[in-house]
């Protein structure tokens, strides 16, 4: 079994500080990173059908649309509308926070440049870049890359579990009380 390295076994007492068991928060993070992908197109489309309900509502009007909804509509129209709004708003904070732990790991002092480039050219690009295309732009041996991957995801959820979702956490009473 291969030694586990620096970062990796401060990531470990870092998650442990927090109370969180670091191994399920690494494969609850790579997990997150392998539908990121996914949940963004699945977020824009959402966006699209939204604006084209508005859009046929309010005759070919966006604006029409949402004010027909908002004091005209039957209330299982605006209530159904309602939802649709509410999940897509719900599902563009969770992209909004996996951003957010992204670039604190672009941050981290240590190869945060290239964990970014390793965990957006793998998971959250449009179109992710190979394993052969990734050792090559990235100069580097097949095993290193697999060490910085795995070091890089452990990073990306101390960040994530650590302080982006805390952080927000935090705000969401003051918003939801302003």
């Amino acid at each position: 079994m291969r030694k586990e390295s620096a970062t990796i076994r401060r990531c470990h007492s870092q998650l442990s500080a927090l109370g969180l068991d670091s191994d399920a928060v690494f494969h609850r993070s790579k997990l997150i990173l392998k539908i990121y992908r996914d949940v963004v197109w699945v977020l824009s489309e959402r966006v699209e059908e939204l604006q084209e309900y508005a859009w046929d509502l309010g005759k070919q009007d966006i604006d029409t649309g949402l004010c027909y909804l908002e004091n005209f509509a039957p209330d299982i129209d605006l209530q159904d509308f309602e939802e649709k709004v509410c999940c897509v708003v719900e599902s563009r904070m969770f992209v909004e926070i996996i951003d957010r732990a992204l670039l604190r790991l672009r941050k981290y002092p240590d190869r945060g440049e290239l964990y970014y480039e390793i965990l957006t050219k793998q998971f959250i690009y449009r179109f992710n870049s190979t394993e052969k295309e990734m050792l090559e732009e990235l100069n580097m041996e097949r095993s290193v890359f697999y060490d910085r991957k795995k070091e890089a995801i452990y990073i990306f959820s101390v960040c994530l579990f650590g302080y982006a979702i805390p952080e927000v956490s935090e705000k969401l009473p003051r918003l939801i009380s302003d």
